[in-house]
């Protein structure tokens, strides 16, 4: 009896994943549920700038230890350095953590030149790279499993990267993101499509 338990314990172990966190890294635009992009509200010059989120005007903080950031705020919402070269930036929301983030490091001045760190909650990092082309875009999508939360997203360029542009961030702790007119729209549509149906079926 005891040896037969023991075997039942052992295969339960073998059969249950391991739940540890940990972040997914996916070459690509990938968008994510509840994506917000993140825009600057006024021009900026600094180690640390700030945006906020489209739809639910979070502050996104980006710094960096090497680089003075600029940011305008007009057109597309972009990160820029004073000496044309981001080698170093860092971006968090301050207060928060979050599930997923898009990231677009643009342009770097040599291939395979961008290394992303990771910073979770519980202090643990999670490294990609060295990836990244010189022909322009290089978006990278970056999610979470396992519950694990980000606290920050840090992208290392020896060679530097001209700008960092559509930065789009996700599942914000303590946030809720109000749906867009069009997604309102068509739950409205799908609801009232509901009720006739019921309405038809009573009435039989």
């Amino acid at each position: 009896m005891r040896t037969r338990i023991m075997g039942i314990a052992l295969a339960t172990l073998i059969l249950i994943p391991s739940a540890y966190g940990d972040a997914v890294f996916q070459l690509g635009n990938h968008p994510q549920p509840d994506e917000q992009n993140v825009l600057f509200q006024t021009d900026q010059v600094g180690p640390i700038i700030d945006g906020f989120t489209n739809r639910s005007n979070t502050l996104v903080q980006f710094s960096s230890m090497t680089d003075t950031l600029m940011a305008t705020a007009h057109g597309q919402a972009k990160v820029t350095a004073a000496d044309g070269l981001i080698n170093d930036i860092t971006m968090s929301v301050p207060g928060h953590t979050f599930l997923d983030a898009i990231i677009n490091p643009f342009e770097p001045a040599q291939d395979n030149d961008l290394v992303i760190t990771v910073t979770m909650s519980d202090g643990s990092t999670f490294t990609f790279g060295p990836y990244g082309g010189t022909h322009g875009n290089n978006f990278l999508t970056i999610t979470t499993i396992n519950g694990e939360l980000i606290s920050s997203v840090t992208i290392d360029s020896a060679s530097g990267f001209q700008d960092l542009k559509q930065t789009r961030i996700s599942g914000i702790s303590g946030i809720v993101v109000i749906p867009e007119p069009s997604s309102l729209l068509l739950l409205g549509i799908g609801l009232a499509g509901l009720a006739g149906i019921v309405r038809r079926k009573l009435t039989r």
